[in-house]
This record gives structure tokens, C-alpha cells and sequence, in this order.
């Protein structure tokens, strides 16, 4: 299961099958075609025994009745699935006898809801998007602000300017299941050796080299691990502690990162545009590894954290 809580959306599916029921509804498709686009994307989990399957009938079910758009169609299937008692025999495991007490009482609610009269139609707000401002190729100057996070505000990279390079713009959609014209951007950028207290003349890159953002320079790794003691867990077990191992002694070395256009309505004041090198648009670097896997995504004040800490041996350069 994907669930960490006993109530009907503490669960990762029945989740998603509400943000996507939401965002469709935001965007005026009408309630049938938006069925039948979830079922269509969630086909591999329908009528054919899956347990995910009651999730994601409970999931829709509930969205629409609070949305005052329930059919007869997806009440049935919910209904259904209630009375089955599938779902709550997953959670009838020994030790786990407080939460299946509690499912049990959510899915009665539930069954209680469906049951009751329809709330009126609600309209829900269109989403509001994000997109990067600038183009792939910019320069950036970016101050580290001390009010980005508490625990940087006694660096000595505080208030200083680093530089930047935009090297790509990732588009995620907000849907999954419908493509439409909506979606937010996150910008990949690479970081530049060179920090100060003023902004730079962009030709200074010239004279520049592009650094990793982050690295790991693991310890020595211990020879004399006797991994005899792991044969008392299970196989799947013993497998995920012998890889946790493995990658705590591995050299990682992240050479750049999303940054998450940050959710306000102007450039904040911390980022300054220089210069644009269109090249970037065809070419990314060799230096770069711009797998998804290998970028990590950041918000504004977990990236601060991250460059304080990396540029302090610059500061005397």
C-alpha cells in the first residue's frame, strides 16, 4: 500500500486521482469525459482484482460528491467495493489492530457520505501556473540571502553573488492524464567558480569554470563488513541493506540542479539577469550530467543552504 494514515486521501493514489479530478473539473471538462479519463489512465488497476482498485474508486467517488458531482456510476463501484470489505482486510494484520479499527470507521463514513444528499456544484479556481522568466542560456547573478533559511545567516557567503547558468528548462505538466496547456517550469543551472560582494560584468565567465553543486567524498570503506548477520531478515530486506551500504561508500558528484520557480507574481530581488549565451539553447556542456535522477529539485531556501555551504573555499579567490 501507498498509504502512511487510515483516512481515504492518506494514501499516494487516492491522492493523485483527486488532484487530477480537481485540476479536470477546474478546467471545465464535464464529469463523465473526466471518468472516463481516469479510468482510461488507471486501467491497469481496474477490474482485475488489483487492491489499488477500491482506492481509486473511494478516491473518486468522495472528490466528486464534495464537489457536488457524484454519478451513479462511480457511487456503485464505491458502494460496491465497500461491501466487499477487501480494502480493510489489507489493513487486518496482527499489530495493526488501532489503524484497521480506524479504517473500519473511515470507510463506514464514507459509505455514510455517499449516501447522503449531494452538496451543490462546486466551481473550483483554475490553477495558477509557474514559469521560468528567463531563457535557456541566461546568466544569473544570485544573491545568498540570509533570510532564506536561519541557518545561514552567520555564513560568510551571506549576501554574497554567485553565478549562474540556466542550461535547461524542464515543463511539468499539471495533468498526467489529459495533456492541456497548462504547466509549471523548473530551470536546471550550473554553477560557476567565482563569488562576491558585487555583481560581476558577465564577460567575466570568460576566465571561468563550471563546478559541481554538490559532492560526497565518502570515507574509506570498511573491508570487514561480515554481512552473515543480515541472514536472519528476508531477501528484499537484505538486499536494500547491502545497497544502503554500498551507496554510503559510492563518490556522488552532482553537477546541476532544478531550481523551483518559487510561487510569487515578480522576479524576486535576489536574482538579477545578466547576459543570455543562445548557444546553451542547442548545446548543454559535456561537464553536465542532466539526467532526472542525477538533479536534484530545490526551492529557493534549500539552494541557499546548498550554496553557502559549497562556495565557502572561494570566497579567498
Amino acid at each position: 500500500m501507498g498509504a502512511w494514515g487510515t483516512a481515504v486521501f492518506s494514501d499516494d493514489l487516492a491522492m493523485d486521482v483527486r488532484s487530477e479530478y480537481n485540476f479536470l473539473v477546474s478546467i471545465n471538462k464535464e464529469n463523465s469525459d473526466i471518468e472516463k479519463l481516469l479510468m482510461d489512465y488507471y486501467s491497469d488497476i481496474l477490474n482485475c482484482n488489483d487492491p489499488d482498485e477500491d482506492v481509486f474508486w473511494f478516491a473518486l467517488s468522495l472528490s466528486e460528491w464534495k464537489k457536488g458531482r457524484l454519478s451513479s456510476f462511480v457511487k456503485e463501484k464505491a458502494l460496491s467495493a465497500l461491501d466487499s470489505g477487501r480494502d480493510l482486510e489489507r489493513w487486518n494484520e496482527s499489530g495493526n489492530e488501532k489503524n484497521y479499527e480506524k479504517r473500519k470507521r473511515i470507510l463506514n463514513e464514507l459509505r455514510e457520505t455517499l449516501l447522503s444528499p449531494l452538496p451543490a456544484e462546486k466551481k473550483i479556481k483554475k490553477p495558477t501556473t509557474y514559469h521560468c522568466p528567463w531563457k535557456v542560456g541566461s546568466l544569473l547573478a544570485y544573491r545568498i540571502l540570509p533570510e532564506d533559511a536561519a541557518m545561514i545567516s552567520e555564513s560568510p557567503c551571506s549576501l554574497k553573488y554567485v553565478l549562474l547558468r540556466i542550461i535547461k528548462i524542464n515543463r511539468r505538466p499539471i495533468s498526467k492524464v489529459c495533456p492541456t496547456e497548462y504547466y509549471n517550469e523548473s530551470m536546471l543551472v550550473g554553477l560557476y567558480n567565482w563569488i562576491g560582494s558585487e555583481i560581476p560584468d558577465p564577460k567575466i565567465v570568460e576566465n571561468l569554470e563550471f563546478i559541481p553543486m554538490q559532492e560526497y567524498n565518502p570515507p574509506a570503506p570498511v573491508n570487514d563488513i561480515d554481512f552473515s548477520i543480515l541472514n536472519s531478515v528476508s531477501e528484499e530486506m537484505k538486499n536494500k541493506i547491502e545497497c544502503g551500504i554500498t551507496s554510503f561508500f559510492k563518490r556522488r558528484r552532482v553537477t546541476c540542479e532544478y531550481l523551483d520557480w518559487t510561487p510569487v507574481k515578480k522576479i524576486p530581488s535576489h536574482i538579477t539577469w545578466l547576459d543570455c549565451d543562445e548557444n546553451y539553447q542547442y548545446h548543454i556542456p559535456e561537464f553536465f550530467n542532466t539526467s532526472l535522477s542525477s538533479c536534484p529539485l530545490s526551492n529557493y531556501s534549500s539552494f541557499s543552504i546548498s550554496l553557502a555551504k559549497r562556495m565557502e573555499k572561494y570566497l579567498d579567490k
